[in-house]
């Protein structure tokens, strides 16, 4: 059963054309890519604690542990001014959600790519056809139409395999990032208001 399913999905892969292995290629890429998005968001896994875990150590640094801890005492530590401290979350922002922007950019538009290279398949397979239909002679001209329509569309379905299940991972991908700035926003609000709560308002 296996070699009947492995000459079957081999026979449809050649009859796609050569468009097929640049499609091949870009699935490398594709979830290459995205592979690389989700071990990211995989190691700010800690983030996703709730605000009743973390909050308290904004007033006590020293007690804070992991990667929350690490933010908490970089953005307090030997902080004089309200300028300060607002850099420091600034840089924050740039080094964990700017690349993240960069990875997910970069993947929408290769996922964008993989229908619109299947959908070219499918042109260069239809004019092979219809120029096949033109000079070919006898009664066989309907069967020759129907298969080679149906090899063309080989690669616009491939495209379109490619492409959706990776839409899935990226909008995941995307309300992970939405959380990770949601968590950011949270935990600089909560920094601010401590400092004022001390009265540091007008000194930083």
């Amino acid at each position: 059963m296996w070699e009947i399913l492995n000459d079957t999905v081999f026979k449809t892969w050649i009859s796609g054309g050569p468009l097929m292995f640049g499609l091949a290629a870009l699935a490398l890429v594709i979830y290459g890519s995205i592979l690389q998005v989700l071990i990211y968001l995989r190691r700010l896994k800690d983030l996703r604690k709730d605000e009743h875990e973390w909050g308290h150590w904004i007033e006590r640094p020293e007690d804070s542990s992991g990667l929350i801890g690490d933010m908490i005492c970089y953005t307090q530590r030997d902080v004089d001014s309200r300028k300060e401290l607002g850099f420091r979350f600034e840089m924050l922002n740039r080094r964990l959600i700017q690349p993240l922007d960069r990875q997910l950019q970069f993947s929408n538009t290769i996922v964008s790519a993989a229908p619109l290279l299947g959908l070219l398949g499918t042109v260069v397979g239809m004019l092979a056809t219809f120029l096949g239909l033109s000079v070919s002679y006898g009664g066989n001209s309907l069967d020759l139409v129907a298969g080679g329509i149906s090899e063309a569309l080989i690669t616009t379905q491939t495209g379109l395999m490619l492409a959706i299940p990776a839409m899935f991972f990226l909008s995941s991908a995307r309300s992970q990032r939405r959380d990770l700035h949601y968590f950011l926003t949270q935990l600089e609000a909560r920094t601010f208001k401590h400092y004022e709560r001390k009265g540091f308002s007008d000194s930083i």
